[in-house]
C-alpha cells in the first residue's frame, strides 16, 4: 500500500501543474493520501519502516495544495483579464467572461 500511495503521489503532483488535467491529480492525491495512511497503519502493527506510507502521504497532501493554488491562478487570472478588456471584446469572448464569473463569483 505504501508503494502505491507514493506512486499515486508522484503522479498527482506532476499532474496538478497542468491547468484542467489537475483535476484528475485532486482524485490521485485522495487516494495517495488513503492508501499512505494504510500503509503507515499496517507497517505499525507489523514493526517495520513507515517512510514510504509516510512519504505517500505528503506527496498526496502537497499535490492536493499544488492543484488548488494552480486552479486559482488559473481562475483568477481569467478574472482579471475578462475585468480589464471587457469592452474591447467580442459578444462570445464576453459570454466565456461571463461564464468565468459564474464559476469564481
Amino acid at each position: 500500500m505504501a508503494i502505491t500511495a507514493l506512486v499515486l503521489g508522484i503522479i498527482a503532483i506532476v499532474l496538478a501543474f497542468i491547468p484542467i488535467i489537475n483535476l484528475i491529480s485532486f482524485v490521485l492525491a485522495l487516494l495517495a493520501i488513503i492508501f499512505g495512511i494504510i500503509g503507515i497503519v499496517k507497517a505499525s502493527k507489523a514493526g517495520s519502516g513507515k517512510g514510504m506510507g509516510i512519504a505517500g502521504l505528503v506527496t498526496g497532501i502537497l499535490s492536493m495544495i499544488i492543484a488548488i493554488a494552480v486552479y486559482f491562478l488559473i481562475f483568477g487570472a481569467a478574472k482579471q483579464l475578462c475585468e480589464d478588456n471587457y469592452d474591447s471584446m467580442t459578444p462570445s469572448e464576453q459570454q466565456s467572461c461571463e461564464d468565468v464569473y459564474d464559476i469564481t463569483g
